[in-house]
């Protein structure tokens, strides 16, 4: 994703489109390319430096670390920003600043989630737990209740 600095001294430039998930260069065998990233950027130009911000939306394939079926996890990154200060150069490449926030929003071990419906042997860690009941019963309260009155 490049934008000409050039264009930028004459107005402001919105940019509203999907780039290619392959600039994500996915290498962890866990996680998969999914759907493209849709990006909206608005970028303009002062005299001390060029400003992009916007909003990243994409989806990937993640491998469940319980039961190592695939899942698509839904990627948003809302608040992009970036700035370049002086000296600017004539082509701005977001390629990496992009693939970097969305790598950031990635879980270190993904999931399948509490609502599974594929089996996944992880859903039983999101049930409630039960209250605990004391080793004792409850006789051990009237035991302390007497020392208590002493």
């Amino acid at each position: 994703m490049k934008i000409l600095t050039s264009t930028l001294a004459e107005e402001t430039l919105v940019v509203d489109s999907n780039i290619p998930s392959s600039i994500l260069d996915l290498k962890e065998p866990h996680i998969k390319e999914s759907s493209p990233i849709h990006i909206h950027l608005v970028a303009y130009k002062d005299e001390q430096a060029v400003y992009v911000y916007g909003s990243l939306k994409t989806s990937i394939f993640i491998q469940c670390g319980r039961c190592c079926n695939w899942f698509e996890y839904p990627i948003e990154v809302p608040h992009f920003k970036f700035q370049l200060n002086h000296p600017i150069p004539e082509e701005i490449d977001l390629s990496d600043r992009i693939r970097e926030d969305i790598l950031l929003a990635l879980p270190m071990i993904g999931f399948c989630g509490p609502d599974v419906t594929n089996g996944c042997f992880g859903k039983d860690l999101f049930k409630e737990p039960e209250e605990e009941k004391s080793l004792h019963g409850e006789g051990i309260w009237k035991v302390l209740e007497k020392i208590k009155k002493r």
